[in-house]
């Protein structure tokens, strides 16, 4: 399991080892509050990013009313976390299963059909990205990356290098991205760069801790404590 990176609150978001899973804090509230319907209650798609304290956030805003996961197991973890309005959005197929959700029925409200509109899985695009840096450079155009498949996911598509548009990334190997651009443009070792991912949920699935930044600065380091609960 991966370790949280030692650095103080106010650290410089450059400054955090990469990879590293990032969530901008200003963009994710920015985007949440216009999703957001007051007068049509939703559940937060806590699915996507296994996160309770991503969910608590969500459950803040008026309007959300609960949360949404899709294991028994996802459900465990966030009651465990204080989670007490769950939807678990597939069927219990499983002696076992069926056997661990009357337990947890007894600590939290499950609910097995569509009871509300499910909202949040469109929040994290730009407010959540995979830091990365260039680690080797083997020719013109052509830039190695510290973030590959492991760090960004692949299955949905290549990750997009934030703010270089004319820039084209792919996951590359399991442990190296690559990074092509053209013209004039060029990288060097050890450039500080972002990848946007292609899915939200299969990114949050790769990391044990997602870094809440601010401003530019970490405000926390919080356990993406569903992962792997399938």
């Amino acid at each position: 399991m991966q370790r949280p990176i030692q650095k103080p609150v106010g650290t410089r978001v450059e400054e955090l080892d990469t990879p590293a899973l990032i969530l901008d804090l200003e963009t994710f509230e920015d985007v949440a509050s216009r999703f957001v319907d007051s007068e049509q209650p939703a559940r937060a798609e806590a699915w996507v990013h296994k996160t309770p304290a991503i969910a608590a956030k969500q459950l803040a805003l008026n309007g959300v009313v609960g949360i949404a996961v899709r294991s028994i197991a996802e459900a465990e973890v966030f009651a465990a976390a204080g989670f007490d309005d769950i939807r678990i959005m597939r069927g219990l197929v499983t002696v076992r299963s069926r056997q661990r959700a009357t337990a947890l029925a007894t600590t939290a409200t499950l609910v097995f059909e569509p009871d509300r509109p499910l909202c949040g899985a469109d929040w994290f695009h730009d407010a959540v990205t995979v830091s990365t840096r260039v680690v080797g450079v083997p020719e013109p155009g052509r830039a190695i990356l510290d973030a590959g498949q492991k760090a960004v996911g692949r299955d949905f598509g290549d990750p997009v290098l934030l703010g270089h548009e004319d820039c084209t990334a792919s996951a590359g190997s399991a442990e190296h991205g690559i990074a092509l651009f053209p013209g004039p443009e060029a990288f060097a070792i050890g450039d500080w760069l972002q990848l946007v991912p292609a899915d939200m949920a299969t990114v949050f699935a790769l990391h044990d801790f997602v870094y809440a930044v601010r401003d530019g600065r970490l405000e926390a380091a919080w356990p993406v404590a569903a992962r792997g609960a399938f």
